[in-house]
């Protein structure tokens, strides 16, 4: 018990800072800012929330909640795995409103996260690693109605029991993973390299592996049996209007001409034009990043961050990547270790003064991730 206080000592104020400052820029950005949601069940929204509490579902977050309350009724809705509705709704008891329950969750969920990477990294270099990822500009999403402070719990539980070589518990975390998001099957083929690697038996490995990726299987095999389609969560994408294919596979090269094509023709001062140099920035910064730190992450965590990467480029856009990078937590823990003191604070002031700007925008009703 007094190993945990002392660690949460040495996380809360940093987290209950980032806390503050999400509350605080979205108050103000109520208070003084135009208001002009883009996105669709505004009015669901509004019937039922305030705005601040009505912004921490906007955009992805309202299909959730329709997801939580409503399951798969609408065409569209198989774009989201079902862990994490299921959760809330379970944890909604049929009696408290499920997006105050998503709301506490997630804020719980990121704390148990930073708990657990407290145990793999001490002293300073936990709290620069803790500025670094909480200052990012997208970190706001831990605690909106969406799966990011799930999923990196389960991908740190993941590397956190495969470490410990705890294979069998690692097994059924991926499992879950795969099945709150595409990107978590990727964590099969992390522990496929460890069993191998520790010289696991076939038999062992073809069984830990399946399990696995158990989540995405049973999710397949539900689109199957009700609608016919085990890729529908991928058919049903371009339905969003977020430049995503959701018939065929796009290349990385054609992906980014067609930013670069945005960059070279949209207004400079336009959101469009800040939103792709924003994602076409951090997509590559995050790959040359990776790159260079590569010999600072193990073989099975640099494959699970790569792929992690390179996933969302193959809708066709970089929509959203900033968000989905924040699975990346290995990256995140390399680059707060090996920065200089200088460029690691430069870069600190950066991500914050960016993260206000894009809690402002989103409280807004404008799509920036």
């Amino acid at each position: 018990m007094k190993k945990l206080l002392v660690k949460l000592k040495s996380i809360f104020p940093i987290y209950f800072l980032w806390i503050f400052t999400i509350l605080l820029v979205g108050f103000l950005s109520i208070r003084n800012l135009s208001f002009s949601p883009s996105f669709p069940y505004y009015t669901d929204l509004s019937a039922h929330y305030n705005r601040g509490v009505a912004s921490f579902a906007h955009f992805d977050g309202i299909h959730y909640l329709r997801l939580i309350s409503k399951g798969y009724d609408d065409t569209g809705s198989q774009a989201f795995f079902p862990v994490y509705p299921m959760l809330i709704r379970t944890f909604s008891f049929g009696i408290f409103d499920p997006l105050y329950v998503a709301i506490f969750l997630n804020a719980v969920f990121l704390l148990i996260t930073l708990y657990v990477i407290s145990l793999e990294i001490t002293g300073d270099k936990f709290k620069r690693f803790l500025i670094l990822f909480l200052s990012f500009p997208a970190s706001f999403f831990f605690l909106a109605n969406y799966t990011e402070s799930l999923f990196i719990l389960l991908v740190v539980l993941f590397f956190h029991f495969t470490k410990s070589k705890k294979y069998l518990l690692s097994a059924i975390v991926a499992g879950v993973a795969s099945s709150t998001r595409l990107v978590g099957v990727f964590l099969a083929l992390s522990l496929a390299i460890e069993l191998i690697k520790n010289r696991k038996s076939i038999i062992t490995t073809s069984a830990l592996v399946f399990i696995s990726v158990s989540g995405l299987l049973a999710y397949l095999g539900f689109l199957t049996i009700k609608w016919g389609d085990p890729l529908m969560f991928f058919h049903v994408q371009s339905m969003f209007d977020n430049g995503r294919s959701g018939d065929s596979i796009v290349l990385l090269p054609q992906v980014i001409y067609r930013y670069i094509k945005i960059l070279a023709t949209v207004n400079s001062s336009s959101i469009l034009f800040l939103r792709a140099f924003w994602e076409l920035a951090t997509f590559v910064i995050s790959l040359l990043a990776l790159y260079v730190y590569r010999k600072r992450i193990g073989v099975s965590a640099l494959l699970f961050c790569l792929f992690a990467i390179l996933l969302p480029t193959l809708s066709g856009t970089l929509s959203s990547f900033p968000r989905y990078l924040l699975a990346s937590v290995p990256l995140f823990v390399a680059i707060s270790q090996n920065l200089s003191s200088r460029v690691f604070w430069l870069t600190i002031v950066a991500q914050y003064g960016i993260l206000i700007a894009t809690i402002a925008l989103f409280v807004q009703g404008i799509f920036i991730a």
